[in-house]
């Protein structure tokens, strides 16, 4: 079974107030990220092989599905873009992996709603995707927004 979870803060830049989009809410690891998790771990031989570590998110309502291969409206501007987590920690013999980043809106956005991971930082291999829970995430200039992946392979 692989499984994981994501989180997302929503941090106001005047108030510093937070307002939680998700909490550790359950994502889905979809089909291409299955076959490129078993050909990181398995059958790759060549070296340089790059992890899922670049995190975008999203304002449309997504459905998530296994055969997704795009995050439906990627946010591109105004602080928000895919950006190569600043975090990314392992354990040894722990199962499990944090990948995290925090971005500082330079805009507005009336309701980010959803997060995907991706193995570049333009198009390449989506392999998470999952849609906030509660909360809203509309975010004003300066307001920041912290979204951790919590990721468990058995």
């Amino acid at each position: 079974m692989n499984h994981g979870y994501i989180s997302a803060v929503v941090t106001d830049g005047k108030t510093k107030k937070k307002r939680i989009l998700a909490k550790m809410k359950h994502n889905l690891l979809t089909n291409a990220g299955k076959d490129a998790f078993h050909a990181l771990c398995y059958t790759n031989t060549s070296a340089g092989t790059r992890g899922y570590g670049f995190i975008a998110s999203t304002e449309s309502t997504i459905t998530p599905a296994v055969g997704d291969t795009t995050l439906t409206g990627e946010i591109a501007t105004n602080g928000l873009a895919r950006a190569d987590a600043t975090t990314k920690t392992h354990t040894a013999a722990s199962n499990s992996t944090l990948i995290e980043h925090t971005f500082t809106a330079s805009g507005a956005f009336t309701d980010v709603k959803a997060s995907a991971l991706f193995n570049a930082s333009s198009a390449g291999t989506m392999a998470h995707e999952a849609n906030f829970s509660t909360g809203s995430g509309t975010l004003a200039t300066n307001d920041t927004l912290k979204i951790s992946w919590t990721l468990n392979l058995s």
